[in-house]
């Protein structure tokens, strides 16, 4: 069996026999929808996006771990208790991805390529390639306007596993 847990925004992608799992968190999507709003009004790297989005993480800190908002695992050693997990039979999975949301959104809110897409290359390439190609769609749209985000570039990492 695999068993898995997740927290916050960074999902697991399990490769079974031509289908995908997205395992993922997305309470922190549903936490203060106001002042995420306003974030994404403005262009990254502006005054005005700056404040916005001071108030926005000011904000989270106050729901962070609670029953009103999302978990984070660095924060709490609590946070455990409110994971999502559970178990698929190794027989049905040849591979995973495990991921932070600044490569998952290459897919999920760039859709600039397909689960499929993301598997072959981290089978061809790897987990350094997958993270550059994210880079690249990134650098086309550097103040957030085609995909609004907190900053040009957030928090890359990418961990394959295949057996």
């Amino acid at each position: 069996m695999l068993d898995h847990l997740v927290l916050a925004d960074s999902p697991i992608v399990l490769c079974g026999e031509g289908d995908y799992s997205v395992i993922t968190d997305l309470r922190v999507d549903d936490v203060l929808p106001e002042l995420r709003a306003e974030v994404e009004q403005h262009e990254t790297n502006t005054a005005s996006h700056r404040e916005a989005l001071q108030r926005f993480v000011l904000a989270q800190r106050q729901v962070r771990n609670t029953l009103e908002g999302y978990w984070v695992a660095a924060a709490s050693s609590e946070a455990a208790e409110h994971a999502f997990s559970g178990m698929t039979p190794l027989n049905e999975v040849r591979a995973a991805a495990v991921m932070s949301d600044g490569v998952s959104r290459l897919v999920t809110e760039y859709e600039m390529a397909t689960w499929p897409e993301v598997f072959s290359i981290l089978d061809m390439k790897g987990p350094a390639d997958l993270i550059r190609k994210v880079r690249e769609i990134e650098a086309t749209d550097p103040t957030g306007r085609r995909w609004p985000r907190y900053k040009s570039g957030d928090d890359a990492t990418a961990a394959y596993c295949l057996w």
